[in-house]
C-alpha cells in the first residue's frame, strides 16, 4: 500500500507527520525531498587506521628508544603479555 503523507524533518526533533498517524510497527517509508538539496551537507566518513598512518609522517611511526624502553619494561599490574 502507498499513502502520502506530508512531514516535516528536524534534526533535533526527528520526523513530524502533518496529521496523526498510528504506527504500532516498523514501517518502510520512501522520502522525497522537496526543498534544495543545499541544506543538506555530507556526512563525513570516519577515517580508518590506514587512512590515518597513511597522513602520518614515515619518522613518527618510528620507534624511538623511549617507545622500545616502555614496550620491554616488565609488568606492574595484571596485564597480560
Amino acid at each position: 500500500m502507498l499513502q502520502t503523507v506530508e512531514a516535516i524533518y528536524d534534526p533535533q526533533k526527528g520526523l513530524a507527520f502533518s496529521e496523526e498517524m498510528n504506527i504500532t510497527t516498523p514501517i518502510k517509508v520512501l522520502v522525497t525531498f522537496v526543498e534544495s538539496s543545499s541544506f543538506f551537507s555530507p556526512i563525513p566518513k570516519a577515517p580508518t587506521l590506514d587512512d590515518l598512518l597513511a597522513g602520518s609522517l614515515k619518522e613518527a611511526l618510528v620507534l624511538t628508544d623511549e617507545d622500545r624502553e616502555w614496550l620491554n619494561s616488565p609488568a606492574i599490574g595484571k596485564e597480560i603479555l
